[in-house]
């Protein structure tokens, strides 16, 4: 089988345990007749606005102590609400100007007499040290009112509305260049074989009408991931689903990608036991050539690529390993973002416009499953994603 090697092994369970998710309550209480008092449901309702906010929300009293901090706050932060309620808002936020000066001891709006909406820009250090452009829009109570009242503060993480810009001007850049590539190559190899004053002998002209073959290939995938993330955006990807023999499938994409590679071994290992998944062949099928393309592609310098296949409960693992050039621990989670690609210039110089993973990712979560990346630069990359196991018809 060329360069694909298959080893089966004995059984192999591994066991592990999802991650619980977080509950959230209202804190709604029945009053004497099982209605919930107008005061209650309020408070309620105020806490489903606070945390169904995108944007960081936090409440403080009229010495700046923080009363509440939302989800979106703690996320923004690192600090969870637990840890910073009772303490002092600039204990926490530090706001800052570009130049390091402290703009909550100097512009503060609590530390006037301001009152109604008010706002101040400035720069954050989270609890890992990081820092975070932010636009502050302060709500105090008007002139007159009881100075009990909470002022809200909302955060906006300005820092993530840059990058969006950045991101879009990007796309724009990074699809015009890889569209335009190859239907420059198409143009050039058809005008020159459409050329009335030559006459091309037979090998040449398979060899034009091949290179024209494959840079409508290389067109037609683009197209097709754009669309596919369309898609995925307005949630319509319908999944025919099949029971599928995945080694099978894993041998079949393995050998179209690198049985004619010199220099990248790949080397599957699957139990005797392995059981068949539930799955849309075709899309799976596209996981695992996204996952073995990318592992070629960034191993330049050639090298094994391992897939291995374990059972784990009701589901199956399955990882893709390579030799290459690795992946930033900072990046294993944004690789998987839209149109994202990573800040080094080897992964700039290949070809591709940051959809594959983000593919991968809402196929293998459409499926019912998880996919997730660990590695370190020049260390190789390792792509782990799972899918339920087929049941009993």
């Amino acid at each position: 089988m060329g360069n694909v090697m298959a080893k089966r092994s004995g059984v192999r369970r591994s066991r592990g345990a999802a991650k619980p998710l977080k509950p959230v309550g209202t804190g709604m209480q029945n009053g004497d007749r099982g209605q919930p008092s107008d005061s209650v449901e309020v408070a309620a309702r105020a806490e489903l606005i606070l945390e169904g906010s995108a944007d960081g929300i936090l409440a403080i009293d009229s010495e700046r102590r923080i009363l509440a901090f939302n989800t979106a706050l703690e996320s923004l932060t690192g600090w969870s609400r637990d840890e910073v309620i009772g303490k002092r808002c600039f204990e926490v936020l530090g706001l800052e100007d570009d130049q390091g000066a402290n703009l909550c001891q100097t512009r503060c709006p609590l530390l006037g007499e301001m009152t109604g909406p008010s706002s101040l820009d400035g720069i954050i250090t989270t609890k890992d040290d990081r820092r975070r452009d932010v636009a502050l829009r302060y709500s105090l109570p008007p002139s007159g009112r009881e100075a009990s009242l909470p002022v809200v503060v909302n955060v906006r993480d300005m820092g993530r509305l840059a990058r969006a810009e950045a991101l879009n001007s990007s796309l724009l850049a990074i699809t015009s260049h890889e569209l335009q590539t190859p239907i420059s190559i198409i143009k050039a190899y058809a005008s020159t074989l459409a050329r009335p004053d030559v006459k091309w002998d037979e090998e040449t002209i398979k060899d034009k009408l091949h290179a024209i073959e494959e840079e409508s290939d290389r067109l037609s995938v683009l197209v097709s991931r754009l669309l596919y993330s369309s898609r995925i955006d307005s949630d319509t990807i319908l999944l025919n689903r099949l029971v599928l023999d995945l080694p099978k499938e894993v041998h079949r994409v393995a050998e179209r990608l690198t049985g004619p590679s010199e220099t990248h071994q790949v080397e599957i290992d699957f139990p005797t036991d392995f059981p068949p998944v539930y799955a849309d062949p075709e899309k799976i099928g596209d996981v695992l050539t996204n996952l073995l393309e990318n592992a070629v592609k960034f191993s330049p310098e050639g090298g094994r690529i391992i897939v291995r296949g374990d059972i784990s409960g009701d589901e199956v693992l399955i990882t893709v390993t390579d030799e290459g050039i690795g992946i930033a621990p900072q990046e294993w989670e944004l690789i998987f973002n839209r149109f994202y690609r990573a800040d080094d210039a080897r992964v700039r110089s290949t070809q591709g416009i940051g959809l594959g993973l983000h593919i991968c990712k809402a196929t293998v979560e459409g499926h019912g499953g998880r996919i997730w990346a660990h590695s370190g630069p020049g260390k190789g990359a390792c792509f782990s994603f799972t899918l339920p196991v087929a049941g009993e018809e």
